[in-house]
C-alpha cells in the first residue's frame, strides 16, 4: 500500500505541471521505501501460500489511490473545487460501491453492537473517514502532490513503533534503520532542488 508515493510522483511527473521528478526525489523516493522495507523485512512463517495475491491487491490499491491524489489535485486545480466538495463527492460515490460490496461479500451478517464495535465505528468514520481526509483533501490543494504523498511512507512506521510502545512487541533494529530511511527519504523529496 505504501507504493503510493511512488505512484504519485511518477503520474505528477507526466500528468501535472510543476511537479517533475528530479535525482533529489527520485532519491529520497528510493531511500523512503528501503526504509519501508527495512521494517518490513520480517515475513511470518504462517504466510497463506497465496499472501502473494494479497500483495498483489495492496499494490493495486496504491495504484488506484496513487491515480485519485492526481486526478483530485487536477480537477482541484481546474475547477476550484473547495476540499469539502471533494471530500462529500468522495464520500458520497462510495456509497453505491460500498453498499453492493457488502451485499456480496457479508451477507449474511450477525450485527452486534458492543461499545467496542460502536467506538470502532465512530473512529473509522469519524476520525479516519472524516477528519484525516478532509485534511488529507485541503494539504492536496496546496502542495506539490508528489511531496505531500512522501509523509505517506510514515504511516506504517509510527504503526509498528506505536505497536512496539503500546502492545510491547519488539522495536528491532530495523525498525530503527527503517524510521531513519524514510525520514532521510521525506527530507530530501522535499527540500528544493
Amino acid at each position: 500500500m505504501y507504493t503510493h508515493p511512488f505512484w504519485v510522483a511518477l503520474g505528477a511527473h507526466f500528468f501535472l505541471n510543476n511537479d517533475r521528478l528530479n535525482t533529489s526525489k527520485i532519491f529520497g523516493l528510493l531511500l523512503a521505501f528501503c526504509g519501508v522495507v527495512a521494517v518490513f523485512q520480517a515475513r511470518s512463517e504462517a504466510l497463506h501460500p497465496l499472501h502473494l495475491v494479497g500483495d498483489f491487491m495492496a499494490i493495486l490499491a496504491a495504484i488506484f489511490w496513487a491515480a485519485t491524489t492526481l486526478y483530485v489535485k487536477h480537477i482541484v486545480g481546474k475547477v476550484k473545487l473547495d476540499y469539502v466538495q471533494t471530500l462529500f463527492a468522495q464520500l458520497f460515490n462510495s456509497i453505491p460501491v460500498l453498499a453492493v460490496g457488502s451485499v456480496l461479500f457479508e451477507l449474511p451478517a450477525k450485527l452486534d453492537l458492543t461499545p467496542l464495535v460502536m467506538a470502532s465505528l465512530f473512529y473509522q468514520s469519524v476520525i479516519v473517514a472524516f477528519v484525516t481526509y478532509l485534511v488529507w483533501f485541503w494539504l492536496i490543494g496546496r502542495h506539490v502532490v508528489s511531496r505531500l504523498a512522501a509523509f505517506t511512507s510514515m504511516a506504517p512506521i509510527f504503526g509498528v513503533i506505536l505497536g512496539g510502545v503500546l502492545l510491547k512487541e519488539p522495536l528491532t533494529f530495523f525498525v530503527w534503520l527503517g524510521l531513519v530511511c524514510v525520514a532521510g527519504g521525506v527530507y530530501m523529496v522535499n527540500k528544493s532542488p
